[in-house]
This record gives C-alpha cells, sequence and structure tokens, in this order.
C-alpha cells in the first residue's frame, strides 16, 4: 500500500486499530474513506466497500485512485432503506472472519447502524471507528462504550488531482502564477486606485444607469480593450516600470505573449484585461499561501482551475493534510456580489474536500463600511447558513498582509 504518512511515528500510532478485514461505508463524500484507507488498512488487509446503487460509481473511484489490486477488494451493495438488507448481506460476509474493522463515517445512518450491529453481531472483537471533521481526529470505539480520540493531523496527504478523481471529475485548465511582482505592487500599494482605473478604462459606462453605482459594466469588446493607453502617471508610475516600452493594452498583450505565443492577438488583450480586472488578486492569494507554505505545512495547490467539462471552478485552493482550504477572490466590495463568491467557494469545498473542507473570500470590502465589513459578511453568512467557523473574509486591510492572515487561518 501507497501510505501517505508524515513519519513513520504518525503512521505508528494507528498500528493497533488495523484490521484483516476493513469495512468501509460508502456515502457521496470519498475523502474520509480515503482518509482511513490510509490511516487503517495493512498492506494485506481486505476492503470492503458497502455502496449503494447511487455510490456504486463513487466506490469505483476509490478503488481506482487507492490503486487497490482487485484480489484485495469487495464490494457490497445494498439497499439504503432495507434495514435488513444491510445487516444480512454484511454479517453473512464477516461470518467466520476474524480481525474485522469498520469505519462508519461515510454512507447513511441506517447503514452505519446496521453495520455496525452485523459486524458486532459476527465478532465482538472487531474496532470500529469514524473520522470527526470538526477536529480531524480518529475515533475508535472502546468495549467500555467510551471513545479514543487519536489526532490525525498531517498524517494523510492526498493531492488535489486525487481529490478531482475521487468525484471523477477531470480538471480541464489550471493557470500559472503571472507577474508576481505585479500584484506585490498592486496588492501594497495601488489596488483601490488601479480597481477604478479598471472600471474607468476596461468596462463600459453606460450600465451605471440602470444598475448600483456600485456594481460593474462589461468589459469592453477585444477591439476597444487593443487601444487602451496603460497608467503611467501618478500614482502608476510603479507599474509603468513594468510596460517594458509599450503604450496600450494590445502592445503589452502582444510583448507578454499573455496566454501563450500561439493565441490570436485579441484572445492575448481580452486575458490581459480580465488578468488586470481582477484575476492578478487570484495570483496573489496563491502567492500569500506559498510564502507560508513551508511554515504551514501546505504540500499542494491549484489555481484558477476550470473542471467537469468547463463547468465549475476553483480560483485558489491549497491541501494541509487533507484538509482542503478554498478562496475566491474578488476586487467587488458589494456585499451581495461578496456573498455569491462566498457561495461559490463553499459549494465548491464542500464538493471536493467535504465537511472538513475551510472556505474563505479575499475582497474589497472594507472594515470601515457601516453595512458590508468582512466581519458583517462573515457574521451574516453564518446566520443565513447556519454553519459557523467556517468561513472567512478577508478584506481590503487585510490584503497587504494576506499571508500573515492565511497562516492564522491554516493554523487556527
Amino acid at each position: 500500500m501507497d501510505e501517505k504518512s508524515a513519519t513513520k511515528n504518525e503512521s505508528d500510532k494507528f498500528a493497533d486499530y488495523r484490521s484483516d478485514y476493513l469495512f468501509l461505508l460508502i456515502g457521496t463524500n470519498p475523502l474520509p474513506n480515503y482518509v482511513v484507507y490510509h490511516l487503517l488498512a495493512k498492506p494485506s488487509s481486505h476492503i470492503i466497500f458497502v455502496h449503494t446503487s447511487k455510490t456504486d460509481q463513487i466506490a469505483n473511484n476509490l478503488i481506482t485512485v487507492l490503486n487497490i489490486p482487485s484480489e484485495r477488494w469487495t464490494k457490497i451493495s445494498v439497499d439504503e432503506s432495507n434495514s435488513r438488507d444491510i445487516y444480512t448481506k454484511i454479517f453473512e460476509y464477516s461470518k467466520g472472519k476474524q480481525k474485522l474493522g469498520l469505519n462508519y463515517t461515510g454512507g447513511t445512518k441506517a447503514m452505519a447502524v446496521h453495520a455496525y450491529k452485523a459486524v458486532l453481531d459476527s465478532n465482538p472483537d472487531s474496532v470500529f471507528s469514524y473520522l470527526d471533521a470538526r477536529s480531524l481526529e480518529l475515533v475508535i470505539d472502546e468495549r467500555d462504550s467510551s471513545s479514543k480520540r487519536v489526532p490525525v493531523s498531517l498524517s494523510v496527504k492526498p493531492t488535489i488531482q486525487e481529490l478531482f478523481s475521487l468525484h471523477g471529475y477531470r480538471i480541464d485548465n489550471k493557470r500559472e502564477v503571472f507577474m508576481p511582482e505585479i500584484c506585490e505592487v498592486l496588492a501594497n500599494d495601488l489596488f483601490v486606485e488601479f480597481r477604478k482605473w479598471c472600471d474607468e478604462k476596461l468596462r463600459s459606462k453606460d450600465l451605471g444607469k440602470i444598475l448600483n453605482k456600485r456594481e460593474l459594466g462589461k468589459i469592453l469588446n477585444k477591439r476597444e480593450l487593443k487601444n487602451v493607453i496603460l497608467p503611467v502617471d501618478p500614482p502608476f508610475e510603479n507599474l509603468a516600470n513594468f510596460w517594458e516600452g509599450c503604450n496600450t493594452l494590445g502592445e503589452l498583450a502582444e510583448k507578454w505573449e499573455f496566454g501563450g505565443a500561439s493565441r490570436k492577438m485579441e484572445k492575448k488583450v481580452k486575458n490581459l484585461a480580465e488578468w488586470f480586472d481582477g484575476n492578478w488578486l487570484e495570483d496573489y492569494t496563491l502567492l500569500a499561501f506559498l510564502e507560508v507554505a513551508e511554515e504551514c505545512k501546505i504540500h499542494d495547490h491549484i489555481l484558477g482551475a476550470k473542471f467537469n467539462n468547463g463547468k465549475f471552478e476553483v480560483d485558489v485552493a491549497v491541501l494541509r493534510g487533507y484538509e482542503l482550504f478554498v478562496i475566491s477572490c474578488t476586487t467587488a466590495i458589494n456585499k451581495s456580489l461578496v456573498k455569491q463568491k462566498l457561495f461559490e467557494a463553499y459549494v465548491r469545498g464542500q464538493q471536493l474536500g467535504g465537511d472538513e473542507a475551510k472556505i474563505g473570500v479575499v475582497c474589497f470590502a472594507s472594515e470601515t463600511s457601516p453595512d458590508a465589513s468582512p466581519e458583517i459578511i462573515k457574521k451574516e453568512i453564518e446566520e443565513e447558513w447556519h454553519l459557523e467557523n467556517k468561513f472567512r473574509v478577508f478584506g481590503a486591510e487585510q490584503i497587504p498582509n494576506l499571508s500573515l492572515c492565511l497562516k492564522e487561518w491554516l493554523t487556527s
């Protein structure tokens, strides 16, 4: 087995709870079972995937990602609404076998109850466990009805590619950080003024008559964008150092070959305009994560990922152990727009990282706003969605020192 342990000692603390036959209940979130496999399966363990018709493919995804040989796994399909079916199938398979283990993190409550009873009736010495999403601990049920908690910590480290594959998703496209020096200049000195410049030069103005003043018009068409004059006068003189003698957005897009040398001129200009208009903030956010990556034990990351045939997108995501941190980025200050971006991040985080995922948004909302400060947005979201301590809203005041704010979040 390709054991993903931080150290040998990390792995050894689970040795007493490993079994020859490990039952995993398959729900819609495959990540807990991925983690439990790496904690509780021995190289010789036989894995029994208990699934329903709805989660059959998820079981298949787990088998593929975990690369379990065919002779080392069995699938048991159960009717989640039929308690007798669940109990009978698991009991019949368990009967006469020794050193059984059941992890009941996944699946439905009915599956957990009746699988537990079936394994217990078959062998009272079996090991029963579940993964606590809040504390990131493996909880072992003791025979005296007490429980023992074993911190999982950083013992298991899936890759982001594996997270996507567990759900059957394919990453269609992802980006690399572009012009980190410009990102730093914008984030430290100019992001408010540069936002105003983008609104005035890169976006249409006619929409302002019918929309709230804080809403943004659409980005200009490619032909208009090509002729936009680059900012050089104060306060943008530091940016002008990066223009390499170019005067217009079109010239700069061609000079930088934005999006690749093979792309057409119009596409390069549009991509550069979108990067200036806000995508730079995604790059800066990832740079802030990477600044504290070693200290905070981040082992994988992704930027601007599009998946599921381009239907979904993740702005920035990093992995610390098996805990996924997902951030949406927006240069908006409008509360409803920030909430929308936070909701998008929440949906993507739940899709990929399950209940263990932590969600954030980096935005231009200011602490001085009487009705749309980061703290107010966070509080309203938690009340509306009935979720506490799940979200972080990083606003304008946090952007210059974003890496320190992210460090506190990662280790809290």
